[in-house]
């Protein structure tokens, strides 16, 4: 474990040498590029594990950009097409029903919005991703939701341990970006 934070360290400080602008730049694309490859390479072993001879790699960086991507838009729906145009009293009714949700499971309530994003993005992956996936992968579908699921959660905990474990950008440096070329 502390041989892979100690090459995302590095690889952060190459980042930073190559890459104008905010130094934090460098550690958001190390995250993200950290959180695609875990995602392309948990994706494409429990595909294969499951018996699809189709999940060689091109077909599934395709696959996996066509699915990330159809992920994004159940929620940029949410946000462009049916927030808008949702009336006040509804929006009050799902932030109660997050209210008696969250004392009764003893978590924080989450806000109508988060709700109904969340919402889209779980429509999103059953519905578009999910099929997507069986027919390019010829998978079952219950097996490539597994597979998606485990490979969102294992993108997502890279990306997280990264930005806890790997060092904070020292704060000259951030001054140093700051300011204007001269």
């Amino acid at each position: 474990m502390h041989g892979i934070l100690s090459l995302a360290s590095v690889a952060l400080n190459l980042f930073r040498e190559f890459i104008p602008g905010h130094p934090d730049a460098a550690r958001f694309w190390l995250e993200i590029g950290a959180g695609i490859l875990s995602l392309l390479i948990v994706l494409g072993i429990l595909l294969r594990f499951f018996g699809s001879e189709n999940a060689r790699p091109a077909l599934l960086t395709l696959g996996a950009t066509l699915g990330l991507l159809l992920l994004a838009a159940g929620p940029a729906f949410v946000e462009l097409y049916l927030l808008p145009h949702l009336p006040p009293a509804l929006l009050a009714h799902i932030d109660t029903f997050s209210q008696w949700v969250g004392q009764r499971t003893h978590q924080t309530p989450w806000p109508a919005r988060t709700a109904l994003l969340s919402l889209g993005l779980i429509l999103s992956l059953l519905l578009t991703v999910v099929p997507l996936t069986k027919w390019t992968f010829r998978v079952p579908a219950f097996l490539s939701l597994i597979a998606w699921l485990a490979a969102c959660t294992t993108a997502g905990t890279v990306s997280s341990l990264l930005r806890t474990k790997v060092p904070p950008v020292p704060a000259e440096l951030v001054e140093k970006a700051k300011l204007p070329p001269s």
